[in-house]
């Protein structure tokens, strides 16, 4: 090689390599899907693609948990058809078991009969008697059911769960479980609006996510907002009362099943909003809290270590209020209300 062409060539050589290092930095990749009965959207930065990765695992969490799908193991568990469980659901099961007894039984798997007899929208809320909610909740009940091994064991076979309260949070945190094995450290991935970060987003700041305000009847189209949190390295849920509700008696019933009862809860809790460290925990404790009510609700988060949690509720003279936990106002960035 004469010297011209080496000096000519060493220059591309090190353009060459410099365009190879900047073709392998980690880019911002947003993708979506269809999973548990409804939407999931995630962004992370990363130099390869991981979207079949994250698509393939939700589909066998999907195919454990979803009662949306009539072959998954939860839809055949409540066939009572003789099947062995996955991780999944020993996960997810165990975890509602913890929870039930730290709630004191207002979180329960087992409100699935109850579910059905309301109706989608308390479709069925005119046939609705004490008898019929009497012989419910001989059926409702943690005690109830448990697991033997890989196997599900019931009392009664008429005992049925629904898992879509916490079942849901835990798809995240199963999404995000991909992205933290390829060493992924900047990310963000929600399922039905519960939403797991890490690291920074593409402004390189924390991540954004808002707190819907509670508007009677609004929908996703005309959703506002209450106010901007920023996190990092954390889960947040949310579960209102405020878009499916009805009206019996003069009283505002939610959609929400308090599973001591058997009936909606007639309090005056819109929204919880929790924080915690994984998704799993925030969307069962939100929905905890949502059937507790605000006083037991502030209790509970008080005494419940590593998370918070930000209320809205209406009082007695029907004005809007709001209560949050000490830790909880450091995360606000913006308020809008």
């Amino acid at each position: 090689m004469n010297t011209l062409l080496r000096r000519l060539s060493a220059p591309m050589a090190m353009a060459a390599l410099l365009a190879g290092c900047r073709s392998a930095e980690p880019q911002y990749v947003r993708n979506e899907g269809y999973v548990f009965g409804t939407t999931y959207h995630y962004t992370y930065a990363h130099s390869a693609d991981l979207g079949q990765a994250i698509a393939l695992k939700l589909r066998q969490y999907d195919a454990s948990l979803s009662t949306f799908n009539r072959n998954s193991i939860i839809s055949r568990v409540n066939r009572n058809e003789d099947v062995e469980v996955d991780t999944f659901f020993v996960t997810v099961f165990r975890r509602a078991q913890q929870i039930n007894r730290l709630s004191g039984g207002a979180y329960d798997l087992t409100v699935a009969p109850l579910l059905d007899a309301w109706g989608f929208g308390f479709a069925n809320a005119d046939s609705i008697t004490p008898q019929l909610i009497d012989s419910l909740m001989q059926f409702v009940g943690m005690d109830k059911i448990d697991l033997d091994g890989r196997r599900v064991v019931k009392a009664d076979s008429r005992v049925r769960i629904e898992a879509c309260s916490l079942a849901e949070g835990y798809g995240v945190d199963v999404a995000a479980s991909v992205l933290d094995s390829a060493g992924v450290t900047d990310y963000m991935v929600e399922i039905g609006g519960e939403v797991h970060v890490r690291g920074r987003n593409p402004k390189g700041e924390l991540w954004h996510i808002a707190v819907d305000k509670p508007i009677e009847g609004s929908t996703e189209a005309d959703r506002q907002c209450q106010l901007i949190l920023g996190l990092t390295d954390c889960a947040v849920s949310t579960s209102g009362s405020y878009r499916n509700f009805y009206y019996k008696d003069g009283k505002r019933l939610s959609h929400t099943i308090d599973p001591t009862t058997g009936h909606p809860i007639e309090h005056g809790m819109l929204s919880v909003t929790v924080v915690g460290p994984n998704t799993m925990t925030t969307d069962a404790l939100s929905t905890t809290m949502m059937v507790m009510g605000p006083d037991s609700a502030r209790n509970f988060a008080a005494r419940t270590d590593g998370i918070e949690a930000f209320f809205i509720y209406g009082d007695s003279l029907g004005n809007i209020r709001t209560d949050m936990t000490p830790g909880f106002e450091k995360l606000i960035v913006r308020r809008l209300d």
